[in-house]
Order: structure tokens, then C-alpha cells, then sequence
């Protein structure tokens, strides 16, 4: 019998159970039976009884056709009996029969086993041998089988199993295979096994010849359209009979078909995508889609498969593609995606985006790449780029002449006035020089925009003094003003930088703290040391303070909180600052007054 009589039986019984042939072969064997003697069932499947039982449990039995009586031969007669039993090893077995076996001791057991022979009724030619332990003389009725017996194992199972004649005649028909027909086994008596197969099933009657013709077993799927559902058929022929096995695998049908359906799919998106989809294995293409030829200018994907990637970038892009699939292989990440400059096959380059992930091609691991050509987007970049810098000069030449304009005109008058006079008056020509004051402000704030370092060197500086000499320079403002001015600092290491850019730094941000408060306003001035290696220089005002919105656009050209202002001193301190490699924050709520932090890098030699 097959495997799936034991999955009904095997944890019902408590007796040792297994089947053999009319040759004494080892068909199946059941758990307990593997429990009780100390074997694998594995290793004793098709394996005579007598082979078994001689190697490790009993002295050898050897059954007489015409007695159905056990034989114990001695060592010497042992070979020789053995040769002789020929043909079938139950010949003439109508019933069950009881025998007494003596084990060696093995796996613990040294006792007398009782063991209980019959035939399956509905083959004739398989066999049931039972095995349990027993102190009595008789074994326990209860474990004898009959044929109601083996017909009760055979109806539990859940394939459905048949066995015929070569002509077709049914000899015996589960209760699993009558559902799987639509008749009983009244109504299956007389009819002809092969006339209700669906001959028509693709591969189905080429395996019925093999049968027929000899072949010992066959394997085929067949459907069932009333069940509307596909078995896993297996036939075993011996001698002129057939006995059949159908397995459900409905749902492994549906799992393959889904499977296909879905390989489909993702073959059709891969193939039909218009990015470039490759994988590789570190070291050469074993992969590529239908857009990677157009991509590398190939004639065909034979001339890219297998083609080396050192050949397709170049040195120093190999380099990265090595250490992203290090980094890949590692679990440091999951994705890497990377700009390279690809060689194509015709000599040409070609900017791509790279992103890649690591995938298991064909059971190993690989790295699937998706390549996208981005040089029109980088063309398109630059041209982006020259345009903003035309539109920031412009910008910035409008500004100039906007800012320029005004004092340019009130001097325009006053010298015309003083032409006109053919004498000046001192008021006006302190406005004329203040206006021009405004000028040369204006022309060299441009000047430092454009270059932060102009005429600059970075020293060891201490930012203390510094900051006492500018609170020095502003100390007149404040005092018409009325706003008290604290500093507060800690003892903190020198930076390196330019102390006249960081002054005009300074400066402008404490004069614009000193616009935004009312009378009698307080701004403290803080020096701290910060982590990492910085420190930081706070300047906070209880002033009006600075909408979220407006906080955003803080830095930008020609964009000021204040009436006249220009936008451009907040824009050269950020500009100052970055090439001081350091950074300004600004926290600000309306009401309640404004903190900048300039953070700056320590001097580190």
C-alpha cells in the first residue's frame, strides 16, 4: 500500500503495523512499528521481511506454502533456505495467521512478540503484517484484523484508490474514489474502468498505453470536471492489475497557475519597461532588459550578457559600484543609487542614475540595477543653472541701481543747489557725505556678497575681546536708543577665522537687533561653548520678533523686515558665516522677540 493509508492509521493503533508484498518486501511501515524495533522508516522500505528480521531483531522465519507454519532454521541451513524461497512468500494465504517470534534484545525489548499475518481481500497480493507485544500465550483479539478491518483503513484515508483489472473491471473502489466518481460500488460492478476516463486530457492516454504496455507504474494530473478539481493520479500495475491513487492537488494547481500568472506579469514589466533593468553579479551582466540596448547602443542583448562591468564605467565608477555592492551584501543598506558615467558599446558616455538592490537570481545572490539616463536632465540642469545666474545678476544690477539711485539724486540736488548758489551750505554737505557714505556701504556690501573672502586671512581668534570691541562701536546707538546691552560668556577656545569679517558680522546683527526693540529694550549677547567641538554666540532681543513665513525668506536679496533695509547685510553675514564653515539659526516668535546663533568650528591648529 502507499504512504497515505499510514497518515490515517499510523497514531490510531498501539500495534506495530506493516505491508508487505507476496515476495516478503517491505511496501510500508507505520510509526510504531519504527518506535518499537529502533529503525528509520526510510531505511527499510523495500526490503525483505526476512532480510529485517535476520539482520536485527529475530532469527530468520521462513513460511511454508503448504503449512502456514514458521520454519527457525539453523545458521547453516539459513542461506540455503533462503535461496530457496522463490515466487510468493504467502503462497495459498486465505486468512490471518499467528505466529511467536523471540527478539535478540534489541532497543530494549527481549521479549515474545505476537505477530499477526492476513491478506487485503481486495488485492490478494499485499499483505498486513502486525507486530505487539505480548506475555500471554494469545494475542489480544482486539488487534486481529479481517477484511471489514483493512477496508476501514482504506475508506479513511482521503485519496481516493481503485484497483482494476487490464480489462477495466473494478476489484475494489474506496469511499473517497466513489465520491470521485459519482457511483457506488454497486453501481461501478460490471462497468469498464477506462470507458469514464476523459481521454481527451492533455498527456492521459500516452500514460495509459505505457501501462498497458508493461510499464510497472505512471504519474499524470488529471481533472475531474464534476469535482471540478485536479488529481495527482498514480497507477502501480502487478501482473494483470491496477491500482490507482488520486490526490487532490486543486490548490497546488492554483498555486502554480497564480505563480505562472504572476512570473508572467513581472516578465512583461520588466521586458516592457523603457528603464533599463539589469543584473549582475558583481563582476559581469548576466541579465538585461530590451531598453538596455538602446541604452548601451547594442546591436543585441547577446553582445551585453556576460560582458565585464569594469568594461562599462569607468575606474573610478567601478570603485563605487564595488563598495555599494559591499555595502548591499553587508545589510548596511538596503538600496543604493548612484550617478555614474556609463561607456556604451560604440565608445560613446552616457550619465545614468543607478539604483541598486540585492535579489536572489536563478538561487544565488545578485544585484538588480535599474539604470536611467539622466544627461538630458543634467543639460537641462545647467541651462536651469546659467539662467539663474543671469536672473541673479539682473537681480542684483536692479537692486544696485535702485539703491544707488536714491542718495545719487539727493547729492544730484544738492550740488546743483550749491551750483546754482555759487555757495554751500554745511548742513547740506554733511548730507551730501552721508549720502555718499551710503553709497560706498552699499558698493561694498556687493563686494563682500560676491567675495566673502576678499582681502581676508583666517587667524587664531579669540572671540571675546572681539565681541567687547563691537559692543564698543555700537555702545553710542544703544545709549540714544536706551536699550541695555548685557554680555554673558563662558571660558571658550579660540576659533580660527577673519576678525574683521566677523565683525562686520556682528555688527550687523546687534545694530538690527537694536532697530527691532522699543525704548528701554534689553539684547544679551552670549558666548558658549557648544558640542562637537563649537561654539556658539547668541544675540537676543525682547523686540516685535519675526512672523515663521518671514523667517524663511531671512538671507534672500533685496528681502527685509524693515522699511529701508536692503536684504543684503543679513545675506552676507549667512554668506560669512558659511565660509567660516559654520552655520546661523534665528528662532523667533511675534511678540516675543528674536535669538539668533551664530555656531562656529573651535580652532583645531
Amino acid at each position: 500500500m502507499v504512504d497515505t493509508i499510514w497518515c490515517a492509521s499510523e497514531n490510531r493503533t498501539r500495534v506495530a503495523q506493516a505491508f508487505l508484498d507476496r515476495n516478503g518486501t517491505i511496501i510500508e511501515i507505520n510509526h510504531k512499528w519504527s518506535e518499537l524495533f529502533g529503525f528509520k522508516t526510510g531505511g527499510l522500505l523495500y526490503t525483505n521481511i526476512n532480510e529485517m528480521l535476520g539482520d536485527r531483531l529475530f532469527t530468520p522465519v521462513f513460511f511454508e506454502s503448504d503449512l502456514f507454519e514458521p520454519k527457525l532454521p539453523n545458521k547453516d541451513s539459513m542461506q540455503q533456505k533462503s535461496s530457496q524461497v522463490n515466487g510468493d512468500f504467502f503462497a495459498d494465504l486465505k486468512q490471518f495467521k499467528k505466529l511467536k517470534v523471540q527478539t535478540n534484545g534489541i532497543s530494549g525489548i527481549d521479549t515474545t512478540l505476537t505477530c499477526i499475518l492476513t491478506p487485503i481481500q481486495m488485492n490478494e497480493r499485499e499483505y498486513l503484517l502486525q507486530v505487539m507485544q505480548s506475555h500471554s500465550e494469545d494475542a489480544d483479539p482486539a488487534y486481529q484484523p479481517n477484511e471489514a478491518f483493512a477496508k476501514k483503513i482504506l475508506n479513511g484515508i482521503k485519496d481516493g484508490i481503485i484497483t482494476i483489472k487490464l480489462d477495466g473491471t473494478f476489484l475494489f473502489v474506496n469511499e473517497k474514489a466513489e465520491r470521485l466518481l459519482g457511483m457506488s460500488g454497486e453501481q461501478l460492478n460490471g462497468r469498464d474502468f477506462w470507458s469514464l476516463l476523459q481521454m481527451d486530457q492533455p498527456g492521459l492516454s500516452k500514460k495509459v498505453y505505457e501501462l498497458l504496455s508493461g510499464e510497472e507504474s505512471i504519474q499524470v494530473e488529471y481533472y475531474i470536471d464534476e469535482m471540478k478539481a485536479w488529481y495527482d493520479v498514480r497507477a502501480y500495475r502487478i501482473e494483470d492489475q491496477v491500482t490507482l491513487y488520486f490526490t487532490d492537488c486543486s490548490k497546488r494547481k492554483e498555486m502554480e497557475h497564480d505563480l505562472r500568472e504572476s512570473e508572467r506579469r513581472y516578465k512583461s514589466l520588466v521586458e516592457h519597461t523603457p528603464e533599463t533593468i539589469s543584473v549582475h553579479d558583481g563582476s559581469k551582466l548576466i541579465y538585461i532588459n530590451p531598453a538596455g540596448e538602446k541604452l548601451f547602443k547594442a546591436a543585441n542583448r547577446k553582445e551585453l550578457i556576460n560582458k565585464k562591468i569594469e568594461a562599462l564605467y569607468k575606474a573610478d565608477d567601478f570603485k563605487r559600484i564595488r563598495e555599494n555592492a559591499r555595502l548591499l551584501l553587508s545589510g548596511k543598506k538596503k538600496m543604493t543609487t548612484s550617478v555614474f558615467e556609463l561607456q556604451c558599446l560604440d565608445g560613446s558616455k552616457v550619465d545614468v542614475e543607478a539604483t541598486s538592490t540585492v535579489i536572489l537570481f536563478k538561487g544565488k545572490p545578485a544585484f538588480r540595477t535599474i539604470l536611467k539616463d539622466v544627461s538630458e536632465r543634467n543639460r537641462m540642469d545647467d541651462l536651469i543653472r546659467k539662467s539663474d545666474k543671469l536672473s541673479v545678476v539682473a537681480q542684483l544690477a536692479a537692486g544696485v541701481a535702485h539703491e544707488i539711485r536714491n542718495p545719487l539724486t539727493a547729492i544730484k540736488g544738492f550740488l546743483q543747489l550749491f551750483q546754482r548758489e555759487k555757495e554751500f551750505n554745511e548742513q547740506f554737505l554733511d548730507l551730501v557725505m552721508e549720502e555718499l557714505e551710503r553709497v560706498e556701504s552699499i558698493i561694498y556690501e556687493y563686494l563682500t556678497l560676491a567675495k566673502p573672502n576678499h582681502e581676508s586671512t583666517f587667524d587664531n581668534l579669540h572671540l571675546q575681546p572681539l565681541v567687547n570691541k563691537v559692543m564698543t562701536l555700537v555702545e553710542t546707538q544703544s545709549i540714544m536708543k536706551n536699550v541695555q546691552i548685557d554680555f554673558e560668556y563662558e571660558k571658550v577656545p579660540p576659533i580660527c577665522g577673519s576678525e574683521k569679517q566677523l565683525k562686520q558680522v556682528l555688527l550687523n546683527l546687534i545694530k538690527n537687533a537694536i532697530e527691532a526693540v522699543d525704548v528701554n529694550g534689553e539684547i544679551v549677547i552670549r558666548l558658549l561653548n557648544h558640542a562637537e567641538d563649537q561654539i556658539c554666540i547668541q544675540i537676543e532681543d525682547n523686540g516685535c520678533g519675526i512672523s515663521s513665513e518671514r523667517i524663511a525668506r531671512l538671507g534672500e536679496p533685496f528681502y527685509s523686515t524693515k522699511e529701508k533695509g536692503t536684504g543684503l547685510g543679513l545675506m552676507v553675514c549667512y554668506k560669512i558665516i558659511e565660509h567660516h564653515q559654520g552655520i546661523v539659526t534665528i528662532h523667533s516668535e511675534e511678540g516675543a522677540g528674536t535669538r539668533i546663533d551664530v555656531i562656529l568650528p573651535v580652532y583645531e591648529g
